[in-house]
């Protein structure tokens, strides 16, 4: 299975193709680019990326990580401190509109530590702790 990953940051937002096969994945491209105060200026810079690939791969699902605060149900970025220009932005809808993907919006520190649990070192574990620092 193919997916793309959007990490959306205060100063650089990343495009990820990852491969999931069972209990493994691969990063196998990524793109990042400075992040703008619009959020449309920004995401419109990965559409040739996005385009290409998603016409090689079969891709219908993408995953948004993003610091809080945010609605993950409603897929809108709320009042996150470090994207003033992003307020209130339905990025779950544009992406979905923009690019035909059904995209699913998480806490930025929340989507990492459940891939670390589910892929990397806290693979297996019962409990684990995730600590993050960022820009925000």
């Amino acid at each position: 299975m193919y997916c793309i990953g959007f990490d959306i940051g205060g100063t650089k937002c990343a495009v990820s193709l990852g491969k999931i096969d069972g209990e493994q994945v691969e990063i196998l491209q990524r793109i990042e680019y400075p992040t703008e105060y619009s959020p449309e200026a920004t995401l419109q810079k990965f559409a040739p990326f996005i385009d290409k690939i998603t016409s090689e791969f079969q891709i219908t699902k993408a995953g948004i990580s993003c610091g809080g605060p945010l609605d993950s149900k409603k897929g809108v970025i709320t009042a996150t401190p470090n994207l003033p220009g992003w307020h209130g932005f339905e990025i779950v809808n544009y992406i979905k509109e923009r690019f035909g993907l059904n995209a699913q919006l998480e806490n930025d520190a929340n989507a990492c530590a459940i891939a670390e649990w589910r892929f990397g070192a806290g693979k297996g574990t019962r409990n684990m702790i995730f600590m993050t620092f960022g820009t925000g």
